[in-house]
């Protein structure tokens, strides 16, 4: 009797319990202004992600969902750019959405997925980069966006730390100026919108798409991104012990109901379900040992027909295309060179013999003349990173000038190998171009200053722009708080470097 009092009085306390959890969620209530501002904040961050893949060249089945684009005449097209303002308008939403109610992360959850299925992105033509855009927008939509927030903060703290005095003062004037008209604007609408509820918003999805479809979609693109080459190496290593217990061979992946069939090379294991078709005529590769052997990198696939003992040359038409875009991800692994007067494509691990031919080693032959372009011009860019590294060294605001074609470059960044002789243009007194030794920081890929320890300080820079002309109709209200929470996020970060400096002189006295 005793026990039963106590656990039907322990039911009674957690009912409480939740009973007021579910009373306190139902009295916050979200202004219409509040709602709005982030509706517009979400929709501006999309519109940047949109703008930052078609400048960054995606080549997939590209569909662009929002119709309104950003027109602004101040930017230039480096990818990285766009992306620093899809960073900046993403950490904005962040601050807007934090303790936010349950319905408010899923009403923008539907909409993100939705987007992505109708987008065109692919599970395998996703670049990396994309990849880190899209992780970066779930989870600051899940309230996992500490993580993002930091690293934005951290860079803008490091960026700030490198500024004069007087560059400092300068930018953060900039950047309040524009801040203070902005709040104007958004002050009046506020005052518009004032007793209304988010009830009053405009919440519907917008997007087309299925967003369970996205979210799945999503799932498998993340899940591409956290499943490395480490599993594909566990294969190709079971292949290598057990070789018994798997072939390589052309099957129907895909049919029609118009007779049509789509066939690939795969590596199959022998408990493969090789008739597990979905209703779309599609193979089956859930829990199914099948894999492309387009997933597969240059020497896993040296390995496993090494341990197939498979010989002759290529084993589909669609390899050279395969190797043409390995180089292009990863050109640093590769070599051009001339063997007995014929030029070929090597990997680094090659030990260069004719049963590496169509894995390691490939003739400049098999490629197009455009193929062959992209490679070459790859293989050189890699050359070229790697000797910024160990060669050259980072000089801030240069003015140069290239004499044969009269281009000017004043106030950039230059990496400068350390054995350029430096000769200087009489009339104007700027520094003179020399291709060969000289590579301004701006023209690598975002991807490649990251390579070569740059940090550009555009996150900055894109807060400076703000008040150009175009600001208005690109910005909205969501990118006005996007604005104030950066500069939150600056002045915290510039804060935190003062007091870092303060405590090291101190603890040195």
């Amino acid at each position: 009797m005793h026990k039963k009092y106590l656990k039907n009085k322990n039911t009674i306390k957690k009912y409480n319990i939740m009973k007021g959890k579910a009373q306190q969620q139902k009295q916050v209530t979200i202004s219409a202004y509040s709602m709005e501002v982030i509706q517009e904040s979400f929709t501006s961050t999309l519109k940047w992600l949109e703008f930052y893949i078609e400048k960054s060249g995606y080549s997939g089945n590209w569909q662009r969902q929002i119709s309104e684009t950003i027109t602004r005449q101040d930017l230039n097209d480096q990818p990285s750019e766009i992306r620093g303002f899809m960073e900046t308008a993403l950490l904005g939403l962040n601050g807007l959405i934090e303790n936010k109610p349950d319905f408010v992360l899923e009403n923008l959850q539907e909409k993100f997925y939705s987007w992505l299925a109708k987008s065109g992105i692919g599970i395998d033509d996703c670049p990396e980069g994309l990849v880190e855009c899209l992780v970066d927008i779930h989870k600051v939509l899940n309230n996992e966006g500490k993580e993002f927030s930091e690293r934005v903060s951290e860079e803008a703290g490091e960026n700030i730390a490198k500024m004069t005095p007087e560059e400092r003062r300068k930018n953060f004037y900039r950047t309040f100026t524009v801040a203070q008209r902005l709040m104007d604007v958004a002050s009046a609408r506020q005052k518009s919108l004032e007793g209304k509820t988010y009830k009053d918003v405009e919440m519907k999805n917008q997007f087309s798409g299925n967003p369970d479809q996205g979210k799945k979609l999503f799932g498998q693109i993340e899940g591409r991104q956290s499943a490395s080459s480490t599993n594909l190496n566990e294969i190709v290593q079971d292949v290598k012990n057990n070789s018994q217990n798997w072939s390589v061979d052309e099957i129907i992946t895909e049919f029609n109901n118009f007779g049509g069939t789509k066939q690939e090379v795969m590596l199959i294991h022998k408990g493969v379900r090789l008739h597990d078709y979905n209703q779309e005529g599609k193979l089956n590769f859930n829990r199914n040992p099948i894999y492309r052997w387009e997933n597969f990198n240059s020497y896993q696939r040296f390995e496993i027909k090494r341990a197939k003992n498979i010989s002759g040359d290529y084993l589909t038409n669609e390899e050279i295309k395969w190797v043409v875009r390995e180089v292009k991800s990863s050109p640093n692994i590769w070599r051009i060179e001339v063997i007995k007067g014929q030029t070929y494509l090597i990997h680094n691990l090659a030990q260069v013999n004719d049963g590496e031919i169509g894995t390691l080693i490939h003739s400049w032959q098999k490629f197009s003349e455009v193929e062959w372009a992209e490679i070459n011009g790859a293989v050189k860019r890699a050359k070229l990173i790697e000797d910024i590294k160990q060669n050259a060294h980072l000089e801030k605001g240069l003015f140069v000038i290239n004499r044969e074609t009269g281009e000017y470059s004043e106030n950039e960044d230059w990496f400068i190998h350390n054995q350029l002789r430096r000769e200087f243009d009489n009339k104007t007194g700027y520094l003179i171009n020399v291709p060969s030794f000289m590579v301004k920081a701006k023209d690598l890929t975002e991807k490649e200053q990251k390579e070569v320890g740059y940090k550009s300080e555009q996150r900055l820079k894109n807060l400076s722009t703000f008040g150009t002309k175009n600001d208005n109709k690109d910005i909205g209200t969501g990118g006005i708080f996007a604005i104030i929470a950066v500069v939150s996020a600056l002045l915290i970060a510039s804060v935190v470097v003062v007091k870092k400096r303060l405590s090291k002189k101190v603890k040195s006295r």
